[in-house]
């Protein structure tokens, strides 16, 4: 009974903070990726990387995310997104990434993302993403790369 307690407690914590809007914001987040791919079309790779995003809000529901990270397979890379949240918590990202480096060499390519907000107070969420990519390895094969991302951001603006 006793290590029930603890979670609880987390819980009615969580309760008692997490107000979230399905609107889109003014934002700044950064945060950790992990991304699983198979490069060519046998090798297995995975790895870690971070993410810097910003969120610009166009309308209630939409906004636009510019990006730039670093993740496994490719070294380096920047995005721009539309975002759009059809209901509270739940949002969806639509966009490109141009990357270059790591096993990839260069290049162009569509990504897209739904997401789910954790946590959220009047100033601060964190949102979770499973995104995927698709993009060219040597020797210029498509492959897709799919991963988890969670940032914390710091919204400029106050829900309405």
């Amino acid at each position: 009974m006793d290590k029930l307690v603890v979670p609880f407690f987390f819980y009615c914590i969580l309760l008692s903070i997490n107000n979230a809007n399905g609107q889109a914001k003014n934002a700044l987040g950064f945060g950790p990726a992990i991304n699983f791919s198979k490069t060519g079309s046998y090798d297995p790779e995975d790895g870690l990387g971070a993410r810097l995003q910003g969120e610009i809000k166009l309308g209630n529901r939409v906004s636009l995310v510019p990006s730039i990270g670093g993740e496994t397979p490719y070294n380096a890379y920047f995005g721009v997104s539309g975002k759009y949240y059809p209901v509270d918590r739940f949002h969806m990202m639509l966009g490109g990434i141009a990357y270059i480096g790591g096993d990839v060499s260069a290049g162009v390519g569509p990504s897209i993302a739904l997401g789910y907000q954790l946590l959220s107070s009047q100033r601060h969420f964190i949102d979770v993403d499973f995104h995927g990519e698709i993009i060219k390895v040597e020797p210029y094969e498509n492959t897709t790369v799919l991963g988890l991302r969670l940032t914390y951001n710091f919204s400029f603006s106050r829900p309405k």
